[in-house]
């Protein structure tokens, strides 16, 4: 009797083991197969965009009203954003800036067991008049400064095969070139430098009617911190706007910024610039 009661100790014991096993196995596969829906770039260019792009409403500025916009959304397996809903307000013109500054933004879907689906997404913006007023001092400015006009409010991005006038850096030398600027702006982060890193990080992002830039998707990465590097120089440029119909227009611009290091005494940089530009 005894024998037998250890046995189906014994058994359940092993039992209670396997399906732990099986449950972890589990878990991991689901975690590994699955993403959430998100804007490009993440949560952290989220934040820094906004802090760029967001104008305080002159109204609500003067009479030092504040709050967040909680905004609701569907992020469908295209990409596209629907079902759009003000869940939480805070005055009629910090609202619409709300919803001027998420109709910038691009998303990638929710993937399940590799398939994009449909979800829903909540976006939190923040309207408060002292951190308004650092991001402006950040910034260097409060109200855009649009290099050319008249100029499209559609939202439509545009591809450079479909535009006028190609977008280019703005400098005040007309003879300085993108490869001039990458040559005297790089910090070749020390970490790269320490274990050899090189090679190109592909990214490609939006250049606004005002001559900055969003929506960052990095297509090539590489280790390092040379893709925060390269995202750190493309966000000190200001662009001259793509033109379309005698518009300046929002256009998606594809580039590759190229990180070379032969040896620990040969620190050369360099940029490549991808077909698309």
């Amino acid at each position: 009797m005894y024998k037998q009661i250890n046995y189906l100790h014994f058994q359940s014991f092993y039992f209670k083991i396997l399906i732990l096993v099986l449950i972890i196995i589990s878990s991991t596969a689901f975690s590994q197969i699955n993403s959430p829906a998100s804007c490009f770039g993440g949560k952290k260019q989220l934040k820094e965009f906004i802090s760029r792009e967001m104008v305080y409403p002159k109204h609500s500025l003067n009479n030092k009203i504040e709050g967040k916009v909680v905004l609701s959304f569907i992020i469908n397996p295209d990409s596209t954003a629907s079902n759009l809903n003000i869940i939480e307000s805070v005055s009629p013109d910090i609202d619409a800036e709300a919803v001027r500054i998420f109709k910038k933004l691009l998303w990638i879907p929710a993937v399940y067991l590799e398939k994009a689906i449909p979800r829903e997404y909540i976006l939190e913006i923040d309207f408060k008049i002292k951190k308004y007023k650092k991001y402006c001092k950040q910034r260097s400015y409060t109200n855009f400064i649009i290099p050319y006009k008249p100029f499209d409010t559609s939202n439509i991005i545009y591809n450079l095969d479909k535009l006028d006038v190609a977008p280019y850096p703005i400098f005040k030398n007309r003879l300085y070139s993108f490869n001039d600027f990458i040559k005297d702006n790089m910090k070749y982060p020390e970490q790269a430098f320490s274990r050899s890193i090189s090679g190109s990080v592909k990214l490609s992002f939006v250049i606004e009617i005002h001559g900055g830039i969003s929506n960052i998707y990095i297509e090539n990465f590489i280790g390092g911190g040379c893709t925060e590097e390269a995202i750190r120089l493309i966000n000190l440029l200001k662009w001259m706007p793509g033109i379309k119909d005698s518009k300046a227009v929002r256009t998606k611009l594809t580039l590759g910024i190229g990180f070379n290091l032969k040896n620990k005494d040969d620190n050369r940089r360099s940029v490549q610039k991808d077909n698309t530009l």
